[in-house]
Parts: C-alpha cells; structure tokens; sequence
C-alpha cells in the first residue's frame, strides 16, 4: 500500500489533478491546516488532552520532531506527517539568513525548510464496510474522481481531488479511502489526506535532491 501510495503521489500528477470543476476543496484536516508546523500541532493537541473541560480523550502515542505525531483520539488513530528541506539541498538551496520561512508557497520552493510542515493525515481504525464510508465522503465532497480495483475484485482505492488549481499556489488537497478483503466483501480501516501544494513541493525537492546526489557523486568519483 505504501508503495501504491508514493506513485500516486510522484510518477502521476496528472491522474491526481485532471479535475477543474469541484465541490469542496480540502484544506486540512479537522483543526490543523496544511503547513501548519509540528511544534504548532504538537502543542494544539497537548493543550486539548491537559484541558479538564474537554470531552475527548487525546493521547500523543509517539512523536519524531518534524517528521511524524501519532495521536489517539477517542479510539482512532491519526498519523501527523511532516516534511522538511532534506540537509542536503542546502548545497543548492542554503536558507536566506536573518529571513523567517515563508508559508510553504510556490515561491517558498526556492527556500530551504528547517521547520516540519504539515502535508498528510493518515487515519486509521476499526475495519467498516467500504460503501459506508464513501457514502458519508460523497455527501460532503461528491463522487471520487477516480476508483481502482484489484484482480480479487475487492481490494484497491478510491481517490477524491479536491483541488482548485486555477489558483496560486493551488489550493486544497485529495483524499484516498483503501479497500481490502474481509469475508470476500470490500472493507475500510485506512484513509489518507494530502495537501496539493506541499505535494508538489515534495515532488520538486525529490528531483532536486537525486540531482544534487549525483553531482556529489560525479565529484568525489573524478577529483
């Protein structure tokens, strides 16, 4: 699934966001919103699970500095994922001194982050029959955009774009609800959020980073 998920993300941009006419745009998600830092989240959800007023019961599971916050809240599980300027691209892209980072925008591509920025939510809980959870997804933002299905006939994913790409940067983000096998019917314990933007930063510095990879390479093979 993993694997799945980094092709969607990087080899298909085109299949992710072909779509200009949309009912929503995805944001964030609940109370965090894309590029938030994870000091900012981390600390949002610290005040909420010390707070004696709240109702909900919050836990902070495990945590890696700019990288990942794994919350349990009222029994399901939220995977915070963040992302950074990898060391690196400092080489090519050194950080304007004495300059606050920027909010993570097209121009910001040119920076380099040293800050974790919030750009995925992964949800996971008890297994649900698939078709309940897309119904109460199509309420909210309409069909998906696009569905795929395994050889087994039950297995695969449903992705919802929500996206407003004549803005930019573009704004909003998708959605993908995975299906798998339980007693030959498809089932549900797993959705993924991801911002459109911050995506597209990744997928720049990805290329970015093989590139300067090679040129060290090259270097240290031909002194």
């Amino acid at each position: 699934m993993k694997k799945y998920l980094l092709v969607l993300l990087f080899c298909f941009p085109g299949y992710l966001f072909s779509q200009t006419e949309i009912p929503n745009t995805l944001d964030g998600f609940a109370e965090a919103s894309w590029g938030m830092t994870f000091e900012s989240i981390r600390e949002k959800f610290l005040s909420m699970a010390t707070n004696p007023e709240s109702k909900e019961k919050i836990e902070i599971l495990n945590e890696k500095k700019d990288v990942s916050l794994l919350i349990r809240r009222n029994g399901i599980l939220y995977l915070y994922r963040f992302y950074k300027t990898p060391e690196l691209l400092k080489e090519v892209r050194p950080k304007r001194e004495g300059q606050p980072e920027t909010d993570p925008t097209i121009d910001g591509q040119t920076e380099f982050r040293e800050n974790g920025i919030l750009f995925s939510v992964g949800v996971t809980f008890n297994l649900v029959p698939t078709d309940k959870i897309k119904e109460k997804l199509e309420k909210k933002y309409g069909k998906p955009r696009k569905e795929s299905i395994g050889d087994d006939k039950v297995s695969g994913a449903a992705i919802w774009e929500l996206v407003e790409r004549r803005e930019n940067p573009p704004r909003g983000g998708f959605a993908v609800v995975w299906r798998e096998g339980y007693k030959k019917l498809p089932y549900t314990r797993r959705i993924d959020y991801f911002s459109a933007n911050i995506r597209d930063i990744i997928a720049k510095d990805y290329v970015d980073f093989f590139s300067v990879q090679e040129t060290k390479t090259l270097r240290d093979l031909i002194p």
